[in-house]
């Protein structure tokens, strides 16, 4: 029972591997860009991630590099079975190659998804981690420079203020009362039966640059501009950035991630249609050997197997005949010049020149004392006789 039959000559299954060279192409050039969108998408983010994170973040850049380079292996070695189904269709191996090829291509398309879900995993993972490490670095960003050089760079270059919102610098006790004056008035007003203080200072590196206004983030050193916050002006919030830093390292993680799936379900679909291309070219090319001709029309099927006639050109039905009869042509019509003759041919001439390129590369020769030896005879050379000995 077979099921998709279709036809193809010699020039037929000449396109058809055009056409699948160009899908090959398409997948490698589709796995390139999802390296390249990745790792342009998130590379801001990651160099900030990896002094916090640095494990996590070279997993995800690892699983992304596993999946291309698996597409890399699939496309290079398609190229090469691609050739060999067209010049040597009788070739033994060419059904168990090609299927173990086309299982291993499956396998790489399939684990891209299993790249995206880890992926994602890792992400989601990742946010939680990032949300209780700013909310130390917050509370230690007095103490440590480490954190506080951190943080203000992460302020400054995606935008955003705090942790998972800009008022965690109001709520998480980051000022000591080492730092204040408690004499102040104020500072007793807003310190705590516990000794902690929380008063409704950001760093400046919360300011925003998009507000033509002064950045209204510290009421304890802006006493000037104290009115301001004592009315509850929207200056306050217009002059700081409205979003965390969890928001805006996921932001871009998100859209890295969101690219992967895109470009894993369009090499699976490649995929599909690389599987069914091959599966057509090696079934027309086999069954074109069985038939005894190479070059010409052969049957391709999908799915089961066809019962093919195998009539070789002097009425052989041997399927190893049949085999060498079409291993003396080739797929494209003309003669198979790579016979035996030819190959040691080609191999004395390497030899040759390799001997005179790269002379100390040369085979062992015995020594000149263990040859006979050789006397002139008007310009040519000839053993010498015993008599002469």
């Amino acid at each position: 029972m077979a099921w998709g039959v279709f036809a193809f000559s010699r020039d037929g299954r000449a396109r058809l591997a055009g056409v699948l060279r160009a899908l090959l192409i398409a997948q490698l050039v589709v796995s390139l860009c999802m390296v390249i969108f990745c790792y342009n998408t998130s590379l801001r983010v990651m160099l900030l991630l990896k002094h916090i994170h640095k494990v996590t973040v070279l997993l995800l850049y690892g699983l992304i590099l596993f999946q291309a380079y698996g597409m890399k292996l699939h496309y290079t070695g398609g190229l090469r079975l691609i050739a060999v189904l067209l010049k040597c269709p009788h070739w033994k191996r060419a059904t168990l190659v090609s299927s173990v090829w086309m299982l291993s291509g499956s396998l790489v398309a399939a684990n891209g998804m299993l790249v995206y879900a880890a992926c994602r995993g890792t992400l989601k993972a990742l946010m939680k981690e990032l949300s209780s490490s700013l909310r130390i670095g917050i509370s230690q960003y007095l103490t440590e420079p480490t954190w506080k050089a951190l943080l203000d760079t992460m302020q400054v270059e995606l935008s955003c203020c705090g942790a998972d919102k800009p008022t965690d610098w109001h709520d998480i006790p980051w000022i000591n009362m080492d730092f204040l004056n408690e004499g102040s008035e104020l500072v007793m007003k807003l310190a705590g039966a516990d000794g902690k203080v929380l008063p409704p200072v950001s760093p400046y590196s919360c300011c925003t640059p998009r507000v033509l206004a002064p950045c209204y983030h510290d009421p304890l050193q802006q006493s000037e501009w104290r009115e301001v916050w004592s009315e509850s002006s929207p200056l306050l919030s217009a002059s700081l950035h409205t979003r965390g830093c969890v928001e805006a390292v996921r932001a871009p993680l998100t859209r890295a991630l969101l690219a992967l799936q895109c470009f894993n379900m369009l090499v699976f679909l490649f995929q599909i249609l690389i599987v069914v291309l091959t599966q057509l070219l090696r079934t027309s090319a086999r069954a074109a050997v069985l038939r005894g001709d190479c070059s010409g029309v052969g049957p391709a099927v999908l799915l089961g197997s066809l019962p093919v006639q195998m009539t070789g050109p002097r009425g052989s039905s041997s399927r190893e005949e049949l085999r060498e009869g079409c291993s003396s042509t080739s797929a494209v019509g003309g003669t198979y010049t790579a016979n035996w003759t030819h190959r040691r041919t080609r191999r004395r001439h390497t030899y040759l020149r390799t001997r005179t390129s790269y002379p100390y590369l040369s085979y062992h020769r015995p020594s000149t004392a263990l040859r006979s030896p050789q006397i002139p005879v008007g310009n040519d050379l000839h053993p010498a006789s015993s008599s002469d000995l």
